[in-house]
């Protein structure tokens, strides 16, 4: 369970990521402690870049220093992560999203299971969702995934150029959101709100894509 963040365009990063930062603390959880076992943040420049720790990004010192190297570096897409890991699951740096394969990062909000209520597998059920994604295509993977138990599948996907976000949940709608912000030099999205504007909630099932040209597109995927 998380709180999730991408950019793609233009801005201050620095006051978006200081306000994301007290999502940690701050932000909506299903136990009212907020997500505090871990953050990342990845962005662009050109190449892939990514640092994230097993720590609340609140006291993370760690997550002080990105977010100045990140503003000084001025990348066109940023995805930021918050973690609140989910029961019987580590916390540990490896744990922390986003996941990063090549010049692809991902992030995702839920926990997902086998159709009987077990475990996924060995590893976190948000790595076999990436992979899952590496072998065949995003809206391939939510089509696998949807047929097994699940509490949420909202996620974030990125290649360094487009932004694909997703929104689909079985419980705690009022939790399981995700927004989008658009303006004249960037799009951005987020689990909550965290500037003034007019913000959009994703419905659930609905995939919304952010291009290069910071054109915005939206799809319900059938069930």
């Amino acid at each position: 369970m998380c709180r999730m963040l991408a950019f793609t365009g233009y801005g201050n990063m620095e006051d978006l990521l200081q306000r994301f930062q007290k999502l940690a603390v701050d932000g909506k959880s299903t136990d009212g402690r907020g997500h505090r076992d871990g953050w990342g943040i990845g962005w662009f420049n050109p190449g892939c870049h990514l640092v994230k720790k097993a720590e609340c990004a609140v006291t993370s010192r760690t997550y002080a220093d990105t977010v100045t190297r990140v503003n000084r570096e001025s990348p066109r897409i940023v995805l930021a992560h918050l973690r609140k890991a989910s029961p019987g699951t580590p916390a540990t740096d490896e744990e922390a999203h986003p996941f990063q394969e090549d010049n692809f990062l991902f992030c995702h909000n839920g926990s997902i299971y086998q159709v009987d209520g077990k475990l996924l597998g060995d590893q976190l059920d948000s790595i076999l969702f990436f992979k899952k994604i590496q072998e065949t295509s995003l809206k391939e993977a939510i089509s696998y995934f949807r047929a097994l138990k699940y509490t949420s599948l909202t996620c974030i996907l990125t290649d360094g150029h487009t932004i694909w976000a997703y929104r689909d949940c079985t419980e705690k709608e009022d939790y399981y959101t995700l927004y989008y912000l658009k303006t004249r030099g960037y799009v951005l999205f987020c689990s909550e709100p965290i500037i003034p504007g007019a913000w959009t909630l994703l419905k659930n099932g609905e995939l919304v894509t952010a291009s290069p040209s910071l054109d915005v597109t939206t799809e319900l995927l059938a069930p």
